[in-house]
C-alpha cells in the first residue's frame, strides 16, 4: 500500500510539472533573411523598417534586447507598423551597413523608408515606452501609418 502511494505521489507530482510552463515574454520577431530581402519585404508590406545596431560586446545593446525589446506592448505595436532588423556590427554585412548609414554609436535604432531614406535615429539605451512615444513621433511626421491588408487604406490615427 505504501508502495502504490509512494508512486501516485511521484506521478501526480511528474504530471504537474510537465504541465507547467514557464512564461516568457512575448516580443515581436526580428526579421530573419538578408538586408536586400529586407527592403523588397518592407515595399511590398509597405512597412518602414527599424535597424538595430547592435553587438555582443555592447552592454547596453543587450540590455535593449533584455528590457526594451521584450516589452508585450512595444512589440505589438513593432509588430505592426515596422519591420525591425538586428545588424550585428561585428559581420561583414553589418559593417557595410554601418558604413552605409554611418552609424557611430552603439546601439543605434534607425528609421528607415526605402521612399525617403533616413526618418529618425535613435542612439543609445531606450525604455520600451519612451521608444515608442519616439517613434510615434517619427510616424506621425512622416506620415507613416500601417496599412489594413485587406484594403490597403491607411488607419487613420
Amino acid at each position: 500500500m505504501k508502495k502504490l502511494f509512494a508512486f501516485l505521489i511521484i506521478t501526480i507530482a511528474f504530471t504537474s510539472l510537465a504541465s507547467f510552463k514557464v512564461s516568457k515574454p512575448e516580443n515581436f520577431g526580428f526579421y530573419k533573411g538578408s538586408f536586400d530581402n529586407l527592403i523588397r519585404e518592407s515595399k511590398k508590406l509597405k512597412k518602414p523598417i527599424i535597424l538595430d545596431f547592435w553587438a555582443a560586446w555592447c552592454a547596453p545593446c543587450q540590455k535593449l534586447d533584455k528590457e526594451t525589446f521584450t516589452d508585450k506592448e512595444l512589440g505589438a505595436y513593432l509588430s505592426q507598423n515596422f519591420l525591425v532588423y538586428k545588424v550585428d556590427i561585428d559581420t561583414f554585412d553589418g559593417m557595410e551597413i554601418v558604413d552605409r548609414f554611418s552609424i557611430d554609436v552603439f546601439p543605434t535604432m534607425l528609421v528607415y523608408d526605402s521612399k525617403n531614406g533616413q526618418l529618425g535615429k535613435f542612439k543609445g539605451f531606450y525604455p520600451a515606452g519612451y521608444l515608442q512615444k519616439e517613434l510615434e513621433k517619427v510616424q506621425a511626421k512622416h506620415h507613416i501609418y500601417p496599412v489594413r491588408s485587406q484594403d490597403g487604406l491607411a488607419i487613420n490615427r
